[in-house]
């Protein structure tokens, strides 16, 4: 049962880490994000949210090469 639970507390670090990163690189505020993804069965939720979510610092580089 301790590797069980070892392993979701591991999982859902992994989890986090990976929102982190992603918000990071996509332009998104990372604080929200982050503490939205370590509540527990949410983060899952975060995490594919954010995998949708439009790349804003691409949308920026277009709309400043345009004017």
């Amino acid at each position: 049962m301790l590797l069980l639970v070892s392993f979701l507390l591991i999982l859902h670090c992994v989890i986090a880490f990976q929102c982190y990163q992603s918000t990071q690189k996509k332009g998104y505020p990372t604080f929200v994000f982050t503490i939205l993804s370590l509540i527990p069965y949410f983060n899952l939720v975060v995490w594919v949210y954010i995998l949708f979510l439009p790349n804003l610092n691409e949308q920026t580089q277009i709309h400043q090469s345009s004017h």
